[in-house]
């Protein structure tokens, strides 16, 4: 019995194993100058390379030790590591429904925030944003 390094499908005879193909895909990013990171695709199993977690440009970070937030919107919970990678499981996705139109109002947006702090902040302080193109302003 051996291990398929594809779909990691355990108890297989070798050469008798029919591969489904990779059970992993990745999370995808755009980036909106000017505006932010938005996660396009957030796949429910993800193997990500552990270079990842010293990259400045992977917009993650890590509330706890079993955890990873992908630009503040969907969280991933590290279940195993296999070759260099972190097997990764998703936990919630923070991203709006299809369907919904933004830009959301000042109380919704609140809300998640507010949500989203209690359960993912890292306890630092939070820094006031100064908003400086507004064309009402002198």
């Amino acid at each position: 019995m051996a291990v398929c390094t594809t779909c990691h499908q355990s108890g297989i005879t070798p050469g008798a194993h029919a591969c489904p193909g990779p059970r992993y895909e990745a999370v995808a990013f755009t980036r909106h100058k000017g505006q932010g990171i938005t996660v396009d695709t957030a796949p429910p199993r993800v193997r990500m390379d552990v270079r990842v977690l010293v990259d400045r440009y992977a917009y993650l970070h890590m509330p706890a030790a079993d955890r990873i937030v992908f630009a503040d919107q969907v969280v991933y919970r590290i279940t195993g590591y296999a070759d260099g990678a972190l097997e990764l499981e998703l936990v919630e996705d923070w991203r709006p429904a299809p369907g919904v139109q933004l830009p959301l109002t000042d109380e919704e947006a609140a809300a998640i925030k507010t949500r989203w702090k209690e359960q993912h902040g890292n306890g630092q302080a939070v820094h006031p944003v100064t908003v400086l193109n507004q064309e009402d302003q002198p």
